[in-house]
């Protein structure tokens, strides 16, 4: 399902006094822009960004839909299918250093969310340690495999000493709410609104505790694209900027305006708790420095990538990354 943020051109007024027209509004740069899963509550931006004119301001027309996984966005934004993505940074590396032609333009989460998420009581998640004798539910693939990888090696676990049960990524909430797993391996601010919202409280381990430097979500963009419609993509990074800061100032009118739009999976809580969640791990919108990247957590990023065999790429870390299109 494809949103489009819908522009109005502005008639010619003439002006009686001097007789002369004013110059229509120059049509609006098209952007296509692909998200990095289905409709979630942390979407709400883009929605508050298309309902208040924040794209219309800046000159462009934004047609933006759900995706399928990161690592099925990167692949789409680098075959050009769409200009640009709305993705787990993380997962635009590993894709951009086995050559599609990508170029990260925004880093809003610099600490992975990717965690360890049990049932309070049932588990007490307080170091890798913890981990050895629990079932553990992990998708295959993409970055929660990949956080599982570099959790291990990073505190020295022998991963086939863990028991790891490989579940879809559907499955696996049921699977921590029926008792079918001990934890589920997944992003913090997704499961702990789930759990909460099932009555109970969770358990969480984060990741990025224990030794683990992977990036969360930011915006990657063809590099074609970028050649051609540079302006238009900064535009849209600020009115989507905006966006992400009327979310921050009022989450629960972002919930409202979301739900209204799309199908939102659980209760006006979740949205809330889940919103907050990630706002939690990520840079404020108010923040001057909002979107822009560092070549240390670039090295980081892409060393960690190479150690546990993930990439093999001699590209230096700031050829990934740029900041010039940040206001």
């Amino acid at each position: 399902m494809a949103i489009r943020s819908q522009l109005t051109r502005r008639t010619a007024l003439g002006l009686a006094a001097g007789g002369l027209l004013a110059r229509p509004a120059r049509a609006a740069d098209q952007v296509k822009l692909l998200l990095d899963w289905g409709w979630l509550p942390y979407h709400a931006a883009f929605f508050v960004a298309q309902e208040k004119g924040y794209f219309r301001d800046a000159g462009v027309d934004v047609a933006f839909e759900q995706g399928r996984g990161s690592n099925t966005t990167a692949l789409l934004v680098g075959q050009r299918g769409f200009d640009m993505g709305h993705l787990n940074i993380t997962n635009a590396a590993a894709t951009m250093a086995k050559g599609v032609p990508l170029k990260v333009v925004a880093v809003y989460q610099h600490r992975t969310s990717a965690s360890f998420v049990g049932l309070k009581g049932k588990v007490k998640l307080d170091g890798p340690a913890a981990l050895k004798g629990l079932k553990i539910g992990s998708t295959p693939g993409g970055s929660d495999g990949l956080g599982l990888s570099v959790f291990c090696r990073a505190n020295k676990i022998d991963i086939a000493s863990l028991n790891v049960i490989s579940l879809d990524a559907t499955a696996k909430t049921a699977a921590l709410l029926t008792g079918t797993v001990d934890v589920v391996s997944g992003d913090s601010h997704a499961y702990g609104a789930i759990v909460r919202g099932a009555g109970k409280e969770p358990e969480i381990m984060e990741l990025a505790s224990f030794g683990v430097p992977l990036l969360g979500f930011g915006f990657a963009v063809n590099e074609t694209a970028l050649q051609e419609k540079p302006e238009a993509i900064r535009r849209l990074l600020k009115a989507v900027k905006r966006g992400f800061a009327d979310v921050a100032a009022d989450e629960d009118a972002a919930c409202t305006l979301i739900r209204s739009k799309v199908q939102i999976a659980g209760k006006p809580e979740q949205c809330l708790d889940y919103v907050k969640g990630l706002e939690a791990l990520s840079t404020s919108p108010k923040d001057a420095g909002w979107g822009r990247s560092t070549v240390a957590e670039w090295d980081a990023l892409i060393g960690t990538l190479k150690g546990v065999g993930e990439i093999s790429t001699n590209r230096a870390p700031e050829s990934f990354f740029t900041n010039a299109l940040l206001d």
